[in-house]
């Protein structure tokens, strides 16, 4: 079911009593990074709602269109009234998407953050996730039957997230971290930026909103 575990390292692994010990002893720490983290979700949130309620009056003003106005003797007339309607709720929408970084960035300042500080922490939780796998198989496993994150593992997105935590500055990723993140994008079609770290979009992908969330997965990592 697991990998072999090269010569010498038997001995720094935990058994899975000692490590599921480690995940609960971990929870406070989790528990700190979520909290920030959770208030950066939710500056986020309300920033994107003004996108969201642009784009439901340009479906709400499409429908009216094409299921009435255009069978009216007036169509024409509705017809360049649509247009117009439309192109200035296009200019809102993309002026409202800009707003989103900047509600943000404004937001943050006001609690002493960043959004490079905010990636950090989920950095951070990505380490105590992979620091859990370590501890009990020593190496990287290979483990049967688990939760998979588009078409890979949820295993191989923790251990290949946090390389990348600890190494998204040095320009090229290494090919593992390289592969991931392109399946990432591929798969779950969210934008990754070489040279930045994404830390927050994997953490996203992992459904990870909480410090429960994540010590459910990992307890089912170490069995």
């Amino acid at each position: 079911m697991f990998c072999c575990v090269p010569s010498g390292l038997e001995d720094n692994m935990m058994t899975k009593n000692q490590t599921l010990a480690f995940v609960d002893d971990s929870k406070h720490a989790l528990e700190h990074l979520f909290s920030a983290l959770n208030e950066y979700n939710s500056i986020l949130d309300d920033a994107q709602k003004s996108v969201e309620k642009i784009q439901e009056s340009k479906k709400l003003l499409s429908d009216l269109f094409m299921y009435r106005d255009q069978w009216s003797p007036n169509a024409n007339h509705y017809y360049i009234q649509y247009i117009e309607r439309m192109k200035g709720l296009n200019h809102q929408e993309n002026l409202a998407k800009e707003d989103v970084g900047v509600i943000l960035e404004s937001a943050l300042v006001n609690i002493g953050a960043t959004v490079e500080s905010m990636s950090s922490l989920a950095g951070a939780v990505l380490q105590i996730s992979k620091q859990v796998l370590s501890l009990r198989h020593a190496g990287k496993p290979n483990i049967s039957n688990i939760k998979t994150i588009g078409s890979q593992s949820i295993l191989e997105v923790i251990w290949e997230g946090r390389n990348h935590a600890l190494h998204w500055d040095e320009g090229v990723p290494k090919v593992r971290v390289q592969n991931m993140l392109d399946s990432l994008s591929s798969d779950l079609g969210i934008t990754i930026e070489i040279g930045k770290n994404n830390c927050l979009s994997i953490l996203g992908v992992l459904g990870w909103k909480s410090a429960d969330d994540v010590i459910a997965d990992l307890k089912l990592l170490v069995q």
